[in-house]
């Protein structure tokens, strides 16, 4: 049985096939499964497809040498077999939690106050004044929802869900722009793969919105890595230093804004990685994934 686990991705689906055409020519032997229903600790996994000169082949059960993570929750991979994948538990745990991050980048982040209850919200407001434009969030979430963004006068009366924790922000005002990349309101996302940028785009908002992400209504373009200004690069550098090593060289992106044109602030980091469409300049992101996993491959559990 032949069946192609891509057919619905539209322009993607090229950049999909690409990966796994790239990775036989690596001498690599190409498998897609899913469902955690088959998944077998430590490393097989049933019910997978093999890819075969352009063709996925139903093959049954496998043994695998390294594993590329799609999964968007944190229920896999398990902590052992952290060497094997890209990317790890420990830093899918990062990813999700923005206080987490916080604790390790706050030097690269605007001030965060971690925030419990109604009660914790507004005692942190106090420390604003009623005009100041401050941004709420759900510590753990993603695509923008459940936001706020607003005076903390506005923001102190907001209902909060009982046992949920949030993250107090002080807002950071992009709308000057990034010198020789966009003149307004942005979110600058730099991807890295197995240490090295290899993507970077910006998103805008829609009208009326603070809000850059395309969930939320967003647009997104390309940018040249020779157009980022070296300001961000030498950020970009240092942030690295705490991320390469410590979480074994993982595929992520680091969303800035950048305030008065030459402050660079990191809002938040994604293990989740969107593959580009093929009208971007895809060959050197599966590049480099395949050259995290070959890395991965010979490493000992």
């Amino acid at each position: 049985m032949n069946e192609d686990p891509f057919a619905g991705l539209g322009k993607k689906r090229r950049v999909y096939h690409r990966l796994f055409e790239l990775g036989t020519e690596f001498g690599f032997d190409m498998f897609v499964a899913s469902g955690k229903e088959n998944y077998e600790p430590p490393l097989t996994f049933g019910n997978a497809y093999r890819y075969d000169s352009g063709i996925f082949k139903k093959y049954g059960s496998v043994d695998a040498d390294a594993v590329f993570d799609r999964s968007g929750g944190l229920s896999f991979p398990p902590e052992k077999i952290g060497k094997k994948t890209l990317n790890d538990i420990v830093f899918k745990r990062l990813c999700n939690d923005k206080n987490a991050m916080y604790g390790l980048l706050s030097d690269f982040m605007p001030k965060n106050i971690t925030i419990r209850s109604e009660e914790e919200l507004r005692s942190a407001l106090d420390r604003f004044d009623t005009g100041d434009i401050v941004v709420l969030k759900p510590s753990k979430g993603m695509q923008g929802n459940g936001i706020l963004i607003g005076p903390a006068s506005e923001i102190s009366s907001s209902t909060l869900e009982p046992g949920k924790e949030y993250s107090l922000q002080e807002f950071v005002d992009t709308s000057n722009g990034i010198p020789g990349v966009i003149d307004g309101r942005h979110d600058l996302r730099i991807i890295i793969v197995e240490g090295k940028i290899i993507l970077c785009h910006v998103r805008t908002p829609k009208e009326g919105s603070l809000l850059a992400n395309v969930a939320q209504g967003g647009s997104i373009r390309e940018v040249p890595i020779g157009n980022i200004p070296d300001f961000i690069l030498d950020r970009v550098s240092e942030i690295q230093k705490k991320i390469d090593i410590g979480f074994d060289f993982p595929l992520y992106s680091i969303d800035f804004g950048i305030m008065d044109r030459k402050t660079p602030f990191v809002f938040e980091l994604n293990d989740q990685i969107g593959f580009p469409s093929e009208d971007m300049d895809y060959e050197k992101f599966i590049h480099q994934i395949l050259k995290s996993l070959e890395r991965k491959a010979s490493a000992s559990i």
